[in-house]
């Protein structure tokens, strides 16, 4: 079956957020006695400027003093209005089973829209570690490893939340770090002193980039990732605590691929380049790489395990039912025949800064020899 092109896709979905706006003027209309017209009219205003800062933010214009605010004012503004959005959806249904007055419903809509503002702003700016074991063949003792990823340091993460990594790295005592991409997001908070935390992490770090990185800019993020004194991965291999580690540049997974997000297409792919990274037959090999995208040629040239991010899990519900869809691998371990899968939630978030559903994750990595009968 032929998939819908991407004009039909946008009119899809301007024609969802349009009945989503009409729906929600028409139930604060009811609530409030203003005119439906002068709610939808308000909503459609304040979502248009909120798409507007979410998908612009990565551009210089919005490092200054005026539009950085402003960003960061729309984006929390648009997360509030999913969040009335989906508790307008969960009250309705509550109110058809078991009908109430007005002012109930509207102080429902009122505590739950708050609440869960609050737990969603909150829940993502506070990182967890989560520890996974996974064997592997060829490793012939235990390594302790950290994986990093989509940190989005930018409008709403800083020097400050880096730090706060930096220490919950360090505590855990790791031999190796893993940092599979978007470090940054924007041009705010894109110095020097910004990511210099990550001189503080005991252990070495190997870093990949990301699409974020690649949309602030890939050569000026890399030089930032080497002046912090991270090992950065374009297409290569190295070796660290028993292990192989080849990193590579963001990419697509094949000459086919055309469904992966901000990938370069026509240069080279995971199927292209995997097979001349010289995969160690007497080293576990872990492979590094920013969407978990081309699975089966690491497989396929002989590597244990990858490691990515990019999916964010979702990071809020009703998004985190529709990445399971999306993508193959979107959050947690997976086990392929002969490789293992880790693909992080990341400690960061895109767009929204909110998670509901999802974990900010550090993810501790206890990487033991499979066991031999």
């Amino acid at each position: 079956m032929k998939k819908p092109g991407m004009p039909l896709m946008l009119l899809l979905f301007l024609a969802v957020i349009a009945v989503a706006v009409w729906y929600v003027a028409a139930r604060t209309a009811w609530l409030t006695g203003i005119r439906p017209v002068w709610c939808f009219v308000g909503y459609g205003l304040a979502l248009s400027c909120s798409f507007l800062a979410m998908f612009g933010y990565a551009s210089k214009n919005t490092a200054g003093p005026v539009f950085h605010p402003l960003t960061v004012f729309f984006c929390y503004l648009c997360a509030v209005l999913v969040i009335l959005l989906l508790v307008f959806l969960a009250v309705d249904l509550v109110h058809l089973a078991v009908p109430f007055g007005k002012p109930v419903f509207g102080l429902c809509v009122l505590v739950l829209t708050v609440g869960l503002s609050a737990y969603g702003f909150i829940h993502a700016a506070s990182p967890r570690l989560k520890e996974v074991t996974i064997e592997l063949p060829h490793l012939e003792k235990e390594v302790t490893a950290v994986q990093l990823t989509d940190v989005h340091l930018g409008h709403f993460r800083g020097r400050k939340h880096l730090q706060k990594l930096v220490r919950m790295v360090n505590a855990a005592q790791p031999e190796v770090v893993f940092f599979t991409g978007d470090f940054l997001e924007s041009w705010y908070n894109c110095s020097e002193e910004a990511v210099s935390p990550m001189k503080d992490l005991t252990a070495p770090v190997f870093f990949v980039n990301g699409n974020h990185d690649t949309y602030v800019n890939a050569a000026y993020v890399k030089d930032l990732c080497h002046k912090a004194g991270m090992h950065v991965l374009e297409n290569e291999a190295a070796e660290c605590a028993g292990l192989q580690v080849i990193g590579l540049d963001y990419m697509v997974a094949d000459g086919n691929s055309r469904d992966d997000m901000h990938a370069a297409l026509g240069h080279e792919t995971i199927q292209s380049v995997m097979p001349r990274m010289g995969v160690s037959d007497s080293l576990a090999t872990v492979v590094l790489h920013h969407s978990p995208v081309g699975a089966a040629y690491m497989e396929a040239a002989g590597a244990d395990l990858f490691l990515a991010g990019h999916t964010h899990g979702g990071q809020f519900f009703p998004l985190t039912l529709i990445n399971d869809r999306l993508f193959e691998y979107n959050r947690g371990l997976y086990h392929r025949d002969r490789m293992a899968v880790y693909v992080s939630c990341g400690s960061g978030t895109f767009g929204l800064p909110l998670r509901i559903g999802t974990d900010s994750e550090v993810t501790l990595l206890h990487l033991k020899p499979t066991a031999r009968n």
